[in-house]
Parts: C-alpha cells; structure tokens; sequence
C-alpha cells in the first residue's frame, strides 16, 4: 500500500539510490534492487535499522488514519526525527501513560508532551523534563503510534484497556 505510494512518488521525483526522505510520517530510505529503484522503511525496533517489509509501516499508517477517521481530525503532520519532552517519571509501557499535543510541529520540535498521569514530578522544573525522538519513544512503546498525528489540543490517556482520546 504506502509502499508503492511511495515508490511512485519518488521514481516521479527523480529520488537516487543512497537517498533517505520522508514520507507521510515515516522515514525511508532509497536503495536499489537489480537495477531498479527501491526503498526501505525504519523496522520499529533498533534506533536507523531498516527493513523491505513494510507490514509494520502499513498497520501503523491504517491505525493513524482510523484514529484520525474516528476522531474526524485532519493530521497534523510530525515525523519520526522530531522530538517531544518527556517527563522523568515516563517509561515505556507505563500503565498511567499519556501523551498530550500542546502545540502544531516546528523545527525539530513535535508539539508532543509525554507523562503520567498525577506526575509525582514537578514537570514545570526543567530537570524534571528531557527530550526524546519520536522514534525512540515509538521503538519502545507502540501503544502510542496510532496517535502521533492528531493535532494541537488532543491528549491520549493509557490507563486501563483501551487507550482513551480527549479533545482538550
């Protein structure tokens, strides 16, 4: 699916073999494959690994675009090299989890805020407050892929079963 999307677009562009490029969301880079233009897709497990199977990239994108549908929002597009402050007191797979757009993507920034739920951290001090790729929050926590698109004013709260999404 987003695979020959892709590969179309960039075969009209004129993209060269070595080439890495964004695409949507998603980071892929250029290869070439018995003579002719191919591409790769970050695997969603190591920090700059790719991979030829775009499965993963595919359910991703599907669970973007449904979380979009469902929330009949129009993306606000980041990317997997943008950053979000991360509270101190995150870790991956957190069962009181959230994840908050405050603000639209700018420069390296993604608009992201990711925290718990009654932060026993004062998240206003700066010490309490670093800063993570998208992709690496992604690698270790999938739960929150769906959900990187939404834009400014959405929160998303991982407690119990089902993730629940909160237009602010």
């Amino acid at each position: 699916m987003i695979r020959e999307q892709a590969l179309a677009h960039l075969k009209a562009l004129g993209a060269r073999p070595g080439e890495t490029v964004e695409f949507s969301w998603f980071i892929f880079r250029l290869t070439e494959t018995a003579g002719q233009l191919d591409i790769e897709a970050l695997d969603f497990q190591q920090i700059a690994s790719f991979t030829k199977d775009f499965r993963r990239v595919d359910q991703i994108h599907s669970a973007q675009m449904q979380v979009l549908r469902e929330e009949q929002a129009a993306p606000a597009f980041c990317n997997l090299r943008q950053v979000a402050a991360c509270s101190k007191s995150y870790a991956p797979g957190s069962p009181h989890a959230f994840i908050s757009r405050v603000a639209g993507a700018e420069g390296d920034q993604s608009g992201w805020y990711v925290g718990v739920v009654d932060d026993p951290l004062d998240v206003h001090n700066p010490d309490n407050v670093g800063i993570k790729s998208l992709y690496e929050i992604s690698i270790k926590d999938r739960r929150l892929l769906p959900y990187w698109l939404l834009p400014p004013g959405y929160r998303v709260v991982f407690e119990g079963g089902q993730p629940e999404v909160f237009r602010c």
